[in-house]
């Protein structure tokens, strides 16, 4: 099997060395002293398709071991491309993508979600279309797979479980979304550790445990009724928008406007509440103490979850901070006006950035040492960072 160091490489190559992913650096170098290193890039939007104030939210899905990476964008074509940024071959979704593609490696298929509300599967190999299933409201966050079904919720607020191989729905849950300001970021799906909860959260503040079997629900948290009301008598920006992260028995939400929670995973309990907290809109480990969060209000934070203490905060000048990355002693972000910014993650110490001019507002895909992110511009950057993982 060819490695990605031994693949021609067609789009603008932005440094050299070898590009790899199994073999490694085997550096142990301190995170001060680390560089990251632009390889390629390869726009994959087209200029005519460019929105007047870009926004790309897709994030790609990585194969290391067959060389590929599959991401899609607001102009609606998923990209297969090897290691080196030659493209394989595209797929018109015939929706924008905001999202990653749940790719199962074993099968050798990429479960799809598109803004127009379609979930497709796909053959990784060559874009081969198995089924399109119309869910309802635009997929913006990556399909959960189990075994036998696939699960997706859409920003309108409905949980559909399907079957993988036929595509058929085997069961939805909705929530009614309340009318008035909510942020457009919407959670993912969870699922527990042990396989028996669904975890979700929902435009309204509520957060939710489902079975998994039949969509049944479990309990759930209205985390807007701890906000006081506003003048039409609803709580502003009481949405939950943190994909659920489940450590121990307890689980890692964050309402928009009310803070950030630990719930119960059995019961949906409040454990603790930090009202401070506030406008965040992921919630990330970076071990089994310390988590990254992005806020919207407060930057990029590293709290210990068990004394719930800052460690650091670091203040975003432009724009608000994408899902971060954790890689070994560092944490890698987007900022939505700015640059791609690494960060210490012992104390937030910048220690580079890409600047494009559009800002990211995409996660990057990370995985030994090396690294792709969509800019707002619609170009896919590959980066490696020596020594991180």
């Amino acid at each position: 099997m060819l490695g990605l160091a031994g693949l021609a490489c067609s789009p603008a190559v932005l440094g050299g060395g070898n590009f790899g992913w199994v073999d490694g650096d085997g550096d142990d170098r301190s995170p001060s002293t680390r560089t990251v290193t632009l390889r390629w890039r390869e726009r994959i939007v087209s200029e005519d398709v460019e929105a007047f104030v870009p926004v790309e939210r897709a994030v790609a899905a990585l194969d290391p071991i067959r060389d590929r990476i599959y991401v899609g964008s607001s102009g609606g074509e998923l990209w297969a491309m090897n290691g080196a940024g030659g493209r394989v071959y595209t797929y018109d979704a015939g929706g924008g993508i905001a999202a990653e593609a749940a790719f199962d490696a074993q099968e050798g298929s990429l479960f799809l979600g598109t803004e127009d509300g379609v979930l497709h599967k796909l053959s990784a190999e060559d874009g081969h279309v198995h089924w399109r299933t119309e869910v309802g409201g635009a997929i913006t966050t990556r399909p959960l797979l189990t075994e036998d079904a696939v699960y997706t919720i859409t920003d309108d607020d409905v949980v559909t479980a399907l079957d993988r191989e036929s595509g058929e729905a085997l069961w939805r849950y909705r929530r009614d979304a309340p009318e008035g300001f909510y942020i457009s970021q919407h959670a993912g799906l969870t699922l527990s550790p042990d396989g028996r909860r669904l975890l979700a959260g929902f435009t309204a503040g509520v957060v939710v445990s489902l079975s998994p079997g039949d969509g049944s629900l479990q309990w759930e948290r209205d985390t807007s009724l701890d906000l006081e009301p506003g003048p039409d008598g609803a709580a502003r920006y009481a949405d939950v928008d943190t994909t659920p992260y489940v450590i121990d028995d307890l689980v890692y939400v964050a309402s928009f406007a009310g803070g950030t929670y630990a719930l119960e995973i059995d019961s949906g309990t409040v454990r603790w509440r930090d009202e401070e907290l506030t406008g965040v809109t992921s919630i990330v480990p970076a071990s089994e103490r310390l988590l990254v969060l992005s806020s919207g209000d407060l930057g990029l934070v590293l709290l210990d979850r068990l004394s719930r203490e800052i460690v650091w905060r670091k203040r975003l000048p432009r724009g608000a901070p994408s899902i971060p990355v954790v890689a070994s002693d560092l944490v890698m972000f987007g900022e939505s006006m700015g640059g791609f910014v690494t960060v210490a993650l012992q104390d937030g110490e910048e220690l580079g950035r890409i600047e494009t001019g559009h800002g990211f507002t995409a996660r990057a895909a990370f995985h030994q040492g090396r690294g792709f992110v969509l800019s707002n511009g619609g170009t896919l950057y590959a980066f490696a960072v020596a020594g991180a993982r």
